[in-house]
């Protein structure tokens, strides 16, 4: 078959007019919506950090099947905080010079109370998924900062209630935490839940000075030495991440597992547990963010199904940490509040923010105009092996009804309660 020379012209004026579309096409497509994000990617809190992280993409993912936010993909634009209050300032500092100013960060307090202050520098919104420290959304308070999460008050005196509550014969509690100003807050507000369900009970146990220890050591013999010699029926475990599980592999190999009738942590969880398998002590409750084969989250929340497929999606993980939800709760906060605002520019996120009410995997939730401080249920369960896969889990788990305890709001004046 032959070929005019007319046809050839023709052809190729067709595919270069085909070829032009393709590139407007292509240059049409919206810039994405980007999300920043802080979490230690590196260095003792780097397990946690990926947990932290899968939460967030698994909120990242559902959102763009649904089309986005404004019409926009969203894009999420990491930074190593290396678990260090230095190491997320700069990377608050790196995201904001790259014109990235909405960012889920600040996973624990010595980080938030770093980054925090310098926000309005920045002009950067951070929306916190665990810090607990009571001076964040108190004297500390600022207008770019949100904390997605129990402070001090809810959460310590929240868990120090509970295991008074369900082991009233024990006579007596010490505690191991941070040393730091978090750490405490930790003991303080542990010790005023086990006195108030204590005296309720017609009880009142001996309440040991507390144990600090460093988040960045990895030898507790010293503080293990001390603690079993303490005399203490039951223990507060207030380290976090690496620290706790390394604290109680440590304390296992002596007998610390033993010496305590109970064992309490803040938030470590299924970390622990799969860490130690059967070797995790048996009588070990602490903080949950989510546990998706129990009620109330199985069939109470929706939206708590919907985290698990996309963190399946997004790790191949089908037995993620709780600790998933408290970043996954971060994103959606930021998510709905661009949506309401209908823009990203951060003073119209920050009214968003303020007051906005959204479902969670773990519940409805609130972040409350007055003091940006997070309002939704608080979570403990029993944390322990078992035979089924993964060879560990969750069990029991004792709901708190967050706004029945929340103090009122105080910005900028320290909380004394």
């Amino acid at each position: 078959m032959s070929i005019t020379r007319r046809s050839l012209l023709k052809s190729t004026a067709a595919a270069a007019a085909l070829s032009a579309g393709a590139t407007r096409i292509v240059r049409a497509q919206p810039a994405p919506v980007k999300l920043g994000v802080m979490l230690p990617m590196s260095g003792i809190g780097a397990e946690a950090g990926a947990a932290w992280l899968a939460g967030i993409k698994a909120a990242q993912l559902m959102w763009n099947e649904q089309g986005g936010l404004l019409g926009r993909p969203i894009e999420l634009v990491v930074r190593d905080d290396k678990f260090t209050a230095a190491g997320a300032v700069s990377a608050a500092r790196e995201l904001a010079g790259e014109g990235v100013n909405l960012i889920v960060g600040c996973a624990q307090s010595p980080m938030a109370l770093a980054v925090a202050p310098i926000l309005p520098e920045l002009k950067s919104v951070v929306v916190a998924p665990a810090p607990s420290v009571m001076s964040l959304t108190h004297e500390h308070f600022n207008p770019y900062f949100f904390r997605a999460a129990s402070n001090a008050s809810m959460l310590f005196g929240g868990i120090g209630s509970m295991l008074a509550n369900r082991f009233p014969d024990v006579d007596s509690w010490a505690t191991i935490v941070p040393d730091s100003e978090n750490g405490r807050d930790m003991v303080r507000y542990f010790n005023k839940g086990v006195q108030r369900a204590a005296a309720a009970n017609g009880k009142s146990p001996r309440l040991l000075e507390p144990v600090y220890a460093s988040l960045n050591k990895a030898d507790y013999r010293v503080e293990i030495n001390s603690l079993m010699n303490s005399g203490a029926q039951g223990l507060f475990v207030g380290l976090t991440a690496a620290p706790c599980v390394s604290f109680l592999q440590q304390g296992r190999a002596v007998g610390l597992d033993k010496k305590f009738k109970v064992i309490g942590e803040a938030g470590t969880e299924l970390m622990i547990a799969k860490a130690m398998q059967k070797s995790t002590p048996n009588n070990l409750w602490g903080v949950t963010f989510w546990a998706p084969e129990l009620e109330p989250f199985k069939s109470s929340f929706p939206l708590s199904r919907k985290l698990m497929e996309g963190i399946v999606k997004v790790t191949g993980n089908a037995y993620p940490p709780g600790i998933v939800q408290a970043t996954h709760r971060s994103a959606l906060a930021i998510f709905n509040a661009v949506k309401k605002a209908g823009s990203i520019e951060p003073p119209a996120v920050i009214q968003a923010l303020e007051g906005l009410k959204f479902d969670t995997a773990a519940g409805p939730y609130l972040l409350r105009k007055e003091d940006h401080q997070g309002v939704g249920s608080a979570y403990f369960a029993k944390i322990g092996a078992r035979e089924a896969a993964p060879g560990y889990g969750l069990e029991d788990v004792i709901v708190l009804n967050e706004a029945d305890v929340v103090e009122p709001p105080s910005p900028g004046k320290k909380f004394e309660g």
